[in-house]
């Protein structure tokens, strides 16, 4: 019966097939891959003065952001857009907030270590310097080494970018208390969040792009700008800076929603500070429809998208630094 219902709901679009795997591998170079992407995610020598990692700006308490409208680079560069959050990041194909040309999370870790627009990690013109930092370090060496027998445990751009890419790939967020409830076939714990599930999925349309399971459609849509943006000395026109397209200019990849009560501020510029507020700023015309009490009831559901088991997972926290190899 509940297998009947779950079908029933997949094909209704309230939910969908399972989307996401981390890496399930006995081969231990595999295995090291990971743990070596882990302890490079929290690793500040990827950054040009040893100030800034990738855990800087994607913290794991706060869903893998870090609670600023935009960062700053490691040389106090103005930042450009919102942190994105990271659950479920291996299940898109459409990386960042407004890029469509990206090959997978490898390439994408680069965009933050050595891009200029913005510069986060500085490191464009000193790639080089990675591997001669990394190299010093036994542990690092061990790891490569296993990890990439291959290559001859070669300390890389490439490898470190690969290996963030595998820890990366871990990052599954499916247990939170809509998940739980959807899969025992029970009703969310309130009146209030399962009133605004019906919302959600019904009248309000927010399924239409924020789609379950990943709670985004892995798409750009156009948004208004902001009448000042974030950096006013740095303008960002969305996904036609990348596609050179006009029909692109202001085209921004929908948020997933997972875990959205930990991730303020929100939207591409972290315009707005709370999720009432980023509700609100949606298109005029649907919100005109929603009432104080509507928009209560959403953000009780979407209180129900939180997976607090992802945000204590020990395996996505800062590694000891004793070596494990």
């Amino acid at each position: 019966m509940k297998h009947t219902l779950r079908a029933i709901l997949v094909a209704s679009g309230l939910i969908a097939p399972l989307y996401a795997q981390s890496i399930q591998s006995d081969n231990q170079a595999d295995k090291v891959k990971i743990e070596l992407g882990r302890k490079l995610f929290y690793d500040a020598d990827l950054s040009i003065n040893g100030t800034m990692s990738c855990a800087t700006c994607h913290e794991q308490r706060r869903a893998f952001t870090d609670g600023n409208k935009v960062h700053p680079g490691a040389l106090d560069d103005p930042g450009k857009r919102n942190v994105p959050a990271l659950a479920n990041v291996g299940s898109y194909k459409n990386l960042t907030w407004a890029h469509n040309h990206l090959s997978g999370l490898a390439e994408q870790s680069l965009m933050p270590i050595r891009g200029t627009d913005p510069i986060e990690m500085g490191m464009s013109t000193h790639e080089e310097e990675i591997g001669k930092r990394l190299s010093q370090n036994e542990c690092y060496r061990k790891m490569f080494t296993i990890a990439f027998s291959e290559e001859k445990g070669s300390i890389n751009l490439s490898t470190v970018s690969r290996a963030l890419e595998s820890f990366e790939k871990t990052f599954i967020s499916n247990d939170s208390l809509y998940d739980q409830k959807i899969k025992s076939n029970q009703p969310l714990p309130t009146k209030e969040s399962e009133a605004g599930k019906k919302l959600f999925f019904g009248a309000a349309k927010c399924n239409s792009c924020h789609s379950a399971p990943l709670f985004s459609d892995d798409d750009f849509h156009q948004v208004q700008p902001q009448t000042q943006a974030a950096n006013p000395l740095m303008k960002d026109n969305g996904l036609s800076d990348v596609t050179g397209n006009l029909k692109d200019k202001n085209a921004f990849r929908t948020p997933s929603l997972r875990n959205a009560a930990l991730t303020s501020p929100y939207w591409h510029d972290g315009r707005a500070k709370t999720l009432s507020e980023a509700i609100r700023k949606h298109d005029l015309k649907m919100n005109q429809t929603l009432s104080d009490r509507d928009i209560a009831k959403l953000i009780a559901f979407i209180d129900t998208l939180s997976d607090i088991s992802f945000v204590n997972n020990p395996k996505y926290t800062k590694p000891s630094k004793e070596c494990p190899y």
